[in-house]
């Protein structure tokens, strides 16, 4: 059985920071290792190998992903926002950043891997729409000029929420950020609200368990059968790849 003493003053803090914001637009992020910058999947690679600017390369990804996967799809998207998502959740780098209005959620994020570096868990207060057709992703602004904004940082990143179709996009309850200039990591002179929270590597196995008591699982996170094997593979297979746990087998002779 795990002892959960040792996550005790860390679990404390965290609920204390997630329950002394009193904004009710409050969305998290986690990520396994506390180095990660706030930048989109599309960005993490040097600027000047695409000379500052990302839209050529997304188009490119974007045309082709469109060509290749229509023939697999039962509904086509409507929009540009919805390629972008769909296009993101199969794994094809984009713009957007993963975002959740669920903390446990995000904690998961920033527990899941990387036992050997701490992770961290971003928090803020922003406004989210779920009227993304209604913006140009590339520029984070309204299609059509209107004479005002409805999200603070409006033409910097929006905050925008999926219709969730997919029981993923559900059980992570997703939001994501789209930013009009995807190599600019985000940070508290962009977002002013943000805050954090550092998770030591050494309390991770600990906080899992402690999620999944919770309900919060790799099964849940990802349902289906990946999911499914990732949590038995956690379970079972990784404390003893990792030296945390031995087996021993007796035979009766």
């Amino acid at each position: 059985m795990v002892d959960a003493n040792p996550i005790e003053p860390f679990w404390q803090e965290f609920m204390l920071k997630v329950f002394a914001h009193k904004q009710p637009a409050m969305i998290f992020r986690g990520v396994s290792d506390k180095q990660y910058q706030l930048l989109p999947s599309i960005a993490r690679h040097p600027a000047e190998y695409t000379g500052g600017d990302v839209e050529m390369l997304e188009r490119e990804l974007i045309e082709e992903f469109k060509r290749l996967s229509l023939r697999e799809l039962e509904f086509e998207p409507q929009n540009a926002f919805e390629w972008l998502f769909l296009a993101q959740h199969h794994g094809l780098p984009t713009r957007l950043l993963d975002w959740s209005t669920n903390p446990l959620v995000a904690l998961y994020f920033a527990v899941e891997k990387n036992d050997e570096s701490d992770g961290l868990l971003y928090m803020t207060s922003q406004v989210v729409s779920d009227q993304y057709d209604v913006f140009d992703y590339r520029t984070a602004d309204y299609l059509n000029p209107v004479p005002i904004a409805i999200q603070t940082h409006q033409r910097i990143v929006l905050f925008v929420r999926p219709k969730y179709k997919d029981r993923r996009y559900h059980n992570q309850a997703s939001v994501f950020s789209c930013p009009a200039q995807p190599y600019t990591a985000l940070t508290e002179d962009v977002l002013k609200t943000l805050d954090t929270i550092v998770v030591p590597c050494r309390l991770k196995p600990y906080l899992r368990e402690r999620l999944r008591t919770l309900g919060i699982s790799a099964s849940f996170i990802y349902p289906g059968l990946d999911g499914i094997t990732s949590e038995v593979k956690s379970l079972r297979f990784d404390p003893v790849f990792s030296g945390h746990r031995r087996l021993f087998s007796f035979k009766v002779c």
